[in-house]
């Protein structure tokens, strides 16, 4: 491999066509939304849009299992939007439909979920460092009360710091998609209507 470039060294899925009816075949991905390795090489991926679903794999790309489908009860997505894994191996699903978030064990089992205002409609979310669990509130993308906000959650669910408002000045968010945390605690944001990407000092 020459310097500068990077070969694919797992791929997975296939193309389906606009139209075509959906498949839940472990690899017929439909619009996948994020992806998140645990401390073992497993890997996750929150197949959203319309398979509604998290699939688990080896890190050689080996299928081992997968948990989900539509609804709103435990253990069921309207769309799983963003994932993360712990270092004690719980799966964190920012279930952006519903509102909500979902913790599972390692093998998908259902073990609580976070919901109400003070957790909004998360779009996003990571793991920091820190031990700490932030999330980007996309907000329900209401034209009378628009809301968007980064939040720091303990593992209890807890919300320890939020910060941010709607709009595209200096700070704020107008549809934050996603979230992620570097070595030094510093937070990024993207920003779609935004366009843009927003860094912020540890809160």
């Amino acid at each position: 491999m020459s310097a500068g470039r990077w070969q694919a060294g797992v791929l997975l899925g296939w193309v389906v066509l606009a139209g075509a009816a959906c498949s839940r075949a472990p690899l017929a991905f439909d619009k996948p939304t994020d992806v998140a390795v645990a401390p073992g090489g497993d890997f996750y991926v929150s197949d959203g849009y319309g398979n509604t679903r998290v699939a688990r794999f080896k890190a050689d790309g080996t299928y081992l299992s997968e948990w989900g489908g539509s609804g709103d009860g435990p253990g069921e997505f309207d769309t799983p939007h963003g994932i993360a894994v712990g270092p004690d191996g719980r799966v964190y699903v920012a279930d952006r439909d519903n509102a909500r978030i979902q913790v599972f064990d390692a093998d998908g089992a259902f073990l609580t979920e976070w919901k109400g205002p003070d957790i909004g409609r998360p779009w996003g979310l990571t793991l920091g460092r820190d031990g700490y669990l932030y999330v980007i509130d996309g907000g329900d993308q209401d034209a009378e009360h628009p809301r968007a906000r980064a939040l720091k959650l303990d593992l209890e669910g807890r919300v320890v710091a939020r910060w941010g408002s709607h709009g595209q000045g200096p700070g704020q968010f107008d549809w934050g998609h996603d979230i992620a945390v570097d070595s030094k605690g510093n937070v990024y944001v993207v920003d779609v209507r935004g366009k843009r990407v927003q860094k912020f000092r540890a809160p």
